[in-house]
């Protein structure tokens, strides 16, 4: 008797919302594989980048897209090579963490990841995130940046839409295109954008 006195009362008087309805229970999003960590080896273009080896596993920018580089007969799109070059600068050489979302693989069989990078104060990137208002810094004066929005921020790329609300870190992308664009940075300023 005195556990169904408590379940009646843990359940609110008649007409009240219980605490499920006060508060929505929102599933965690399902990842395909564990993280792990990459050593980069190369870059393909402003949102594509090989682990271990040039030639091995290719990791495609979950919610990113880089303009274009040229690919024959096609000419480079405004911007792609700038921001091949910048990505190349920054990633290149870095052990990273591969963060996976829902589909570990695009249709072209490329690794999707979310990727973060780490470093201190005396890693250049550490200015670029300064610039860019704190990005990823840490109390203790290193960073751990989340290398999709970092790309978005700068104004090196913009985010990748198609059929992408779904994704984990989505507005987080939208707010930093935002910011790129409002700021005029990268490809906002020099392409038409």
């Amino acid at each position: 008797m005195r556990v169904v006195a408590l379940l009646a009362l843990a359940a609110g008087p008649a007409g009240c919302k219980g605490i499920d309805d006060l508060v929505p229970v929102i599933a965690p999003t399902q990842v395909c594989a564990p993280s792990r960590e990459e050593m980069v080896a190369c870059t393909l273009d402003g949102d594509t980048f090989q682990v271990a080896e040039c030639g091995g596993e290719s990791v495609r920018l979950l919610g990113v897209s880089a303009p274009e580089i040229a690919h024959d007969p096609e000419p480079a799109e405004c911007w792609g090579d700038n921001a091949a070059d910048w990505a190349d600068e920054r990633l290149t050489g870095r052990t990273v963490r591969l963060e996976f979302d829902a589909e570990c693989t695009d249709l072209y069989g490329r690794t999707l990841a979310w990727v973060w990078i780490e470093g201190d104060e005396l890693d250049p990137i550490y200015d670029d995130l300064v610039d860019l208002g704190g990005l990823g810094l840490l109390e203790d004066g290193g960073f751990d940046v989340l290398f999709n929005e970092y790309i978005i921020r700068a104004g090196q790329a913009d985010v990748y839409d198609e059929a992408f609300e779904d994704v984990r870190y989505f507005e987080r992308m939208e707010l930093a295109a935002a910011a790129a664009q409002a700021e005029g940075r990268g490809l906002w300023s020099e392409c038409g954008g």
